[in-house]
């Protein structure tokens, strides 16, 4: 599937992307299933694991909460939620589309040189969640589910539809410049009897009166102008009814003037001016109908734009797969897999239903004939024997009592040059692990394994049904 273009994107700090503490000195932080950002509680539902180097340890007391292969929970899963506290999951809707996630190519550049930069290891899962927390961190490729159905575009703002009609009143009350010039015409006043006159609550606009015959135009019109995504019934009970005889007598003498369409860039043969918005949209459709709207098999598209879906099964279909993914992101796991490969991360996981771990530095494994300083030999000596210490930790067991400036600054460059290696893997939580030593060809063979498994799409499908990265 094609990429969009990467842009050119400058030195940014990070935290002007809104990427915060994940990446950076400051306390851990996750993604919960609301896409809000919270303390790591998460993980108290799932197994508890010794960091890269330590198998699962199993789930914690109080019963198995994980959500099933299909994203279902049973009655006893929702039961123990309800004990606990948690409310039930609601019931999926009918989905029109389905929809993949991906990182925004911009936003992405610099998560991933923030990454390199710290050479800390990382959860896929979490580097997932990280991205799908927000909607500007992402594109969007969404599909119609029905096999035979397609899907239309709006050009000027890639937005998507599941009709042509939509599509052409979206461009019509969001990009109506991009195709007319508005010419004001003077014509002749309405005559007759109007008592009252509609007035939009919000944009505070003169309708016009229920009697008069384009009062439904009128309304269509300023419905798809300024409230595409309401639907139309919710704003025409809306409009309000306003008795003032100055603000009838007003209307009716704006009605003297009126709003005339003039094509851009007109053709031979085509009309000079256009009465109303359907007669401008009718003329998109058959003038600049490829300018206008195209139909697609797909359609990717900015996710900043899915709060500008209008209401209807394409805007809750594509919302509420996005919430899915937040609560258990498998399938955005799996498609980002190769676009990290892509920047240069190494991934790896540790058994065959481990985590899959993501790093800018390559994971290397000791063997017999590796030898090291011996201040990096204590270092691993300790990780070997305590995984999971800080720095401070660490320095306090592998440092002499009473150690000089010499031996500190040998620790200091020792754990530098093992973490830089890929020796040692340090955590989000600045928790240190040792990678293991291979002791004959056996052990190699499943590292080897450990590696090519994280490589493959679909690897994190053992996680899910070991429950190793899925939060209750």
């Amino acid at each position: 599937m094609p990429n969009e273009p990467e842009p050119d994107n400058p030195q940014l700090d990070l935290s002007s992307l809104g990427f915060g503490p994940a990446w950076a000195s400051g306390p851990a932080e996750t993604v919960r299933a609301g896409g809000g950002r919270g303390p790591r509680d998460d993980r108290d539902r799932a197994p508890r694991r010794d960091g890269p180097g330590g198998p699962p340890r199993g789930p914690r007391r109080g019963g198995d909460d994980r959500p099933r292969r299909d994203g279902r929970r049973d009655e006893g899963d929702r039961g123990r939620g309800r004990e606990r506290g948690f409310e039930p999951r609601p019931e999926p809707p009918r989905l029109a589309v389905s929809c993949e996630f991906y990182p925004d190519d911009a936003k992405f550049e610099a998560l991933g040189k923030a990454m390199r930069d710290s050479q800390v290891t990382y959860e896929l899962f979490d580097v997932a969640k990280l991205i799908l927390d927000k909607e500007d961190r992402l594109s969007v490729v969404a599909k119609p589910v029905a096999a035979d159905a397609r899907l239309w575009q709006s050009v000027p703002d890639a937005l998507p539809f599941l009709t042509e009609a939509e599509a052409v009143s979206h461009v019509a009350s969001r990009h109506l410049a991009a195709f007319f010039d508005t010419v004001e015409v003077e014509v002749e006043a309405p005559k007759g009897v109007f008592q009252m006159v509609g007035r939009c609550p919000r944009t505070g606009e003169v309708l016009g009166a229920p009697n008069h015959h384009d009062w439904t135009r009128r309304l269509r019109e300023h419905h798809a102008r300024h409230f595409a995504g309401m639907p139309f019934d919710r704003f025409k009970s809306s409009v309000e009814m306003v008795r003032e005889p100055e603000v009838v007598a007003a209307w009716v003498a704006s009605l003297a003037k009126q709003l005339r369409y003039a094509p851009k860039d007109r053709k031979e043969g085509e009309p000079e001016q256009l009465e109303s918005l359907d007669a401008a949209k009718a003329f998109l459709l058959a003038h600049r109908r490829e300018a206008a709207v195209r139909e697609l098999p797909w359609v990717r598209f900015p996710g900043r734009l899915l709060p500008e879906l209008p209401a209807g099964p394409l805007r809750e279909s594509a919302l509420w797969i996005l919430e899915e993914q937040r609560h258990f992101p498998l399938a955005t796991a799996n498609g980002i897999r190769g676009r990290l490969r892509k920047e240069g991360f190494h991934l790896y996981r540790r058994g065959s239903k481990g985590i899959t771990y993501v790093c800018g530095v390559r994971r290397r494994c000791r063997d017999e004939r590796t030898t090291f300083s011996d201040a990096m030999a204590r270092i691993l000596a300790e990780l070997d024997a305590r995984p999971g210490m800080n720095a401070g930790q660490l320095a306090a067991k592998a440092l002499p009592e009473g150690a000089d400036d010499a031996a500190r600054k040998a620790f200091a460059e020792g754990l530098v040059f093992l973490v830089g290696q890929g020796y040692v893997a340090k955590l989000p939580n600045g928790a240190l692990h040792a990678q293991p030593v291979i002791r004959n060809a056996a052990e190699a063979k499943a590292a080897e394994a450990e590696e090519s498994s994280a490589e493959q799409s679909g690897a994190e499908s053992g996680e899910a049904a070991g429950g190793g990265e899925a939060s209750a």
